[in-house]
This record gives structure tokens, sequence and C-alpha cells, in this order.
């Protein structure tokens, strides 16, 4: 058992002790008392060993008992031959069974004797950092009173120790409608079962309005239920105003430089096109050379301020149900010129045609074109970038940009959408970019109430998806054209069965030109219900009308 739980020092002690003991004793069994002291101290560090790299059981302890006995055997190889009969008769059996019994004792013994300590040890080290811990750290049932918290809770809400704080609510410290936010989020936290994390105001302890990082969890009891919320508070204010700071002065200093920088860039421009006169030649090579630096200054200004608006909420989004592709195929004509040089393809992929959401088309044509020109920059020359239009689960709608680079290392994948993030510093100095276009995409999809993530090989290239929720027109009900209050004039009528709006309405402007008057039918069950209810002498059909066959309708 010193061998099991200890190792070698605590074997080499039990041996040698038991040893010396046995040959005190003396008499005709020393020798094979000593092999047996040995033998089981052999099987003792062999089990040490076997649980070393895993958790100690009951099935170990069990095993080191069976082994034991056993091994105990071999000591009969020392006992002289006219005596070995007489023992195995009269004493093998109950050897056995004793030496079994008395290894399972004593190993449980040690075993629940270690296991006090190391958790006596676990709670004195637990208590210590909490009691030591400078943020706040409590726990409450699922009726919101205190069952466990640490001193910087009770200086926090203000109550005279930890002792006072248990059994009450936060109702009994802060003013009501504080205390019922603090109850809500707990709420959250119970009935989702899951983590949630806060930046909220808070009133601090000296009486200053602050900020605080609140991180509420679920607490289970063994069975897994949950009896209560685990309840982090940090002090963050400090923080909080640094990056405000921060970002004040990377306004201010933007705005500044914009006006200058954007006057360099078109004066600069006018140079270079020859508007003030031919330039020498190694003049002109500067010239350029400014130019293309100043754009990138431009444009890094830019993407820094779209960031900071972006971030304070300035940024306005104008949210419109409209057709995705249309932003699709504009943000691909505006980046077809993008390092032409590269000779780089842009292919769009429509697997969803029609297809709709509520989206502002200026904020998703700058995540497009920050997303093409990424594809654009770390493809091949000649190279394809393929952009994937499609439906996903959950009336979900998906665009995917897709590269044919390298792809991107592995190290840089966790800060990908980090602000001024390059995955290093040659592929900065080779390619360019500000390092801030992941970022506003992120941030522009997220307030669009969408999610971006990506899929990368290294060597494999890489593909950005961009997911939104797909937004469903109310049934239409008959669509008429405009001159619907001349249906009555005897014209002849013709049902225009078609689901594009803007090509309904040219076919309904042809056949007014024509003499005839027009109804139009965005689906086929309005198209049956029309063509029920009114007489038509001819319709225009559309092969594929809202997702379904117009031939079915035909027939």
């Amino acid at each position: 058992a010193a061998a099991f739980f200890g190792g070698w020092p605590a074997m080499l002690i039990a041996t040698v002790g038991s040893i010396a003991y046995r040959v005190h004793l003396g008499g005709q069994g020393a020798s094979a008392g000593v092999m047996g002291i040995l033998i089981t101290a052999i099987v003792g560090i062999a089990w040490h060993h076997i649980v070393a790299a895993r958790s100690r059981t009951m099935y170990d302890i069990f095993g080191l008992g069976v082994t034991v006995a056993l091994a105990g055997l071999i000591t009969l190889l020392v006992i002289p031959a006219q005596a070995v009969a007489g023992l195995v008769q009269q004493s093998t059996f109950p050897s056995l069974v004793f030496r079994f019994l008395s290894t399972i004792i004593i190993g449980v013994l040690l075993d629940r004797q270690q296991r006090r300590r190391e958790l006596l040890m676990s709670n004195l080290t637990y208590r210590a950092l909490v009691r030591e811990l400078p943020d706040c750290l409590n726990i409450k049932d699922v009726d919101g009173r205190f069952i466990a918290a640490n001193p910087a809770t009770a200086e926090m809400v203000g109550a005279a120790s930890v002792d006072d704080l248990i059994g009450k609510t936060d109702f009994d410290f802060y003013p009501k409608e504080v205390a019922e936010r603090f109850r809500q989020d707990e709420m959250g936290a119970l009935e989702a079962g899951q983590t949630l994390r806060i930046d909220q105001p808070a009133l601090l302890p000296d009486g200053r309005q602050g900020w605080l990082y609140t991180l509420k969890a679920p607490f289970r009891d063994e069975s897994g239920k949950i009896v209560g919320v685990i309840t982090y508070n940090r002090d963050i204010t400090e923080q909080k105003r640094t990056a405000q700071l921060k970002n004040d002065f990377i306004s201010t200093v933007s705005h500044e430089l914009r006006t200058p920088l954007t006057s360099i860039r078109g004066s600069l421009g006018l140079i270079a096109a020859g508007v003030a006169g031919e330039l020498p030649p190694k003049a002109a090579n500067l010239v350029n050379i400014a130019h293309t630096n100043s754009e990138r200054l431009v444009l890094l200004i830019n993407d820094i301020l779209d960031m900071e608006k972006i971030e304070s909420g300035v940024i306005t989004f104008k949210i419109k149900q409209m057709p995705v592709r249309q932003v699709l195929e504009q943000a691909i004509a505006a980046s077809s010129n993008y390092m032409a040089d590269s000779r780089i393809r842009i292919v769009l992929v429509d697997d969803a045609p029609r297809a709709e959401a509520n989206i502002d088309p200026d904020r998703l044509h700058q995540v497009m074109a920050n997303l093409l020109s990424n594809g654009i920059k770390f493809s091949q020359t000649d190279g394809t970038v393929t952009v994937k239009f499609q439906r996903r689960d959950r009336d979900m709608l998906r665009i995917s940009v897709v590269d044919q680079g390298a792809g991107i290392p592995e190290a840089f994948r966790s800060r990908i959408f980090g602000k001024f993030e390059q995955a290093d510093a040659s592929s900065t100095r080779k390619i360019g970019g500000t390092g801030l276009g992941l970022s506003i995409v992120k941030s522009i999809t997220e307030k669009l109430g969408g999610a971006v993530s990506f899929e990368t090989e290294e060597g494999q290239g890489t593909s950005f998806h961009v997911d939104l929720p797909e937004a469903h027109r109310q049934a239409d009900k008959p669509v008429l054209v405009e001159r619907r209050a001349r249906k009555r004039d005897g014209r002849l009528r013709v049902l225009i069965c078609e689901d594009e709006p803007d090509i309904a309405a040219v076919i309904a402007a042809l056949l007014d030109a024509e003499g005839f008057s027009s109804d139009v039918a965005p689906d086929i069950d309005t198209a049956k219900a029309l063509l029920s209810s009114r007489d038509y002498v001819a319709l225009t059909l559309d092969i594929k009308l809202a997702g379904e066959s117009g031939i079915k309708l035909f027939h």
C-alpha cells in the first residue's frame, strides 16, 4: 500500500523497515517472510506506475489486492520441500484471503485519507483565491438569494460583511430599478442554461458612476440540475475610459487628416494626368508614386472613420427588403478593375435567384467590396474569385467569396477579424491594406442581423461566408398595372404571369401601347384565381414562376 500510494520513497522506507523487523523476529520462516515483503513491494510499485497517468479508482485497489494475494504464492519456492505440502493444505487459502482483504482494507483507508487531504487543500486554495480576488464573485439560488460570496462582493453592494449578505437579495442593497435589471440578467442565465456576458453601467462603492463587466453562469448540482447563478463582476471603468480616449483621438486625427490628404491626392492626380503639362519621365514617376501612396492613406483614413462610426452607432443603416443579387452584381462590377494587372476573373454563381433580404444596399456593397478586394489581392495572376449565392437551412441566405490563394495561416485565424490585423509583415508590405477590412465586414454583417465566417486550407484558398436572414414577401394580391382604372373600357385583357415586377411593368407597358389592358400574377396560385374569375384573350408565361414551373400552370 505504501508503494501503491507513495511511490519509490514510501516503498523503500516501508520495505526496509518491514524487512528489518522480520529479520529481528527470526525463525524458520524468515527467508520466506523477507521474500514476501519484496514481492509485495514490487507489486505495489508496479501498480503505482500503472495508475500514475490517470485517476485512481476502486477497481485499481481491488486489482492491487488480487495481485498481492496471488504474488504471495511465489514465497512457496523458498520454503523447504517437506514443509510445502503441509502449508499448502493448512494455510495457503487463509493466507490468500488474508492478504487480499487486508490489502483492500488498508488501500481503501489510505485512499479516503489521501482524498480528504486533497479536498482540504483544494478547499483552502479556492477559499484563499476567492477571498483575495479583487473582483466580485458570488453564488445565488434560483430565487436570487446570496448563498456564497467573497469580500469584494460585500464591499460592492455596501454590506458590512459577507455574513450580512447570505440569505439576502439585490433588492436589499440596490434601488428597485437596478435590482430588477440584475434579476432579469439572472433569469436570462437560468432560462437559457448558458453563460451570459454583459457590459453594464453601475454605481461603484466610492459613489462614482462606472462600468462593470458581468458574467452570469448557471450553477448546477451533482445531477446537472440548475440550482442557482454564479455571478462575476469586474470594474472596467478605466478600460472604458481609455478606449473612449483612444477612439476620440483616432477619430479627431482621422478627420483632420482627411481634408488635406484629399486635396493632396486630387492635386497629384491632376498633375499625373497631365493637366499641368507634360512632365519629364523621372518627375512623372515620382508623382505617380506619391499619388499611389496618397490613395493608400485616404483608404486607411476612410476605413478608420467607418470603423469608428459603426462602433459608436453614428453611422445609419437604411434597411429595406430587396433582391440580394442586385447588390452582388453592382459590387462585382465595381471591383472588376481592382488590380487589373493581375487579370483576376470574378464569377457569380446564383443558386437562389430572386431571393430577398432586409439590407442596406450601400453597406452590403461595402461588405462585398472588402471581401472581393481581399480575394483578388490574395489570388494568383490569372486566377478566379467566385461569388456564390445560395439558400441555407432555417431561411438563411449565404454569400460566399471563394479565392484560390495561399490560404490563411493557422496561427492567424483566431485574429483575422481584429482591427489592424495582417497575417505577417511581409504580406503587408507586398500586398498592402489597412487591416481593417474584415473587421468592418464583421461589424456591418452583425448590424444587418447576420454572421460572417470562413473556411480555409493552406495552399488551397479561402472561402468567406456572409449569412443573412431571408426576407419573404407576403402573398401578393393580384397586381393591377397603372391602367387598372380603365379595365372596363372595352379593351381586351391579357394575363401577365411574371414574378419580376420590373419585367411585368415593361410587358404591361407594351400591351398598353398595343391597346390591351392587363393584370399581373406573380405566382401560380394568383394566376389560377384570376383565370377562374376573369376572361383573358391571352397570357404571357414565365417558365420559372416564383420558384415553380410555369409549365405546370400551362398544363
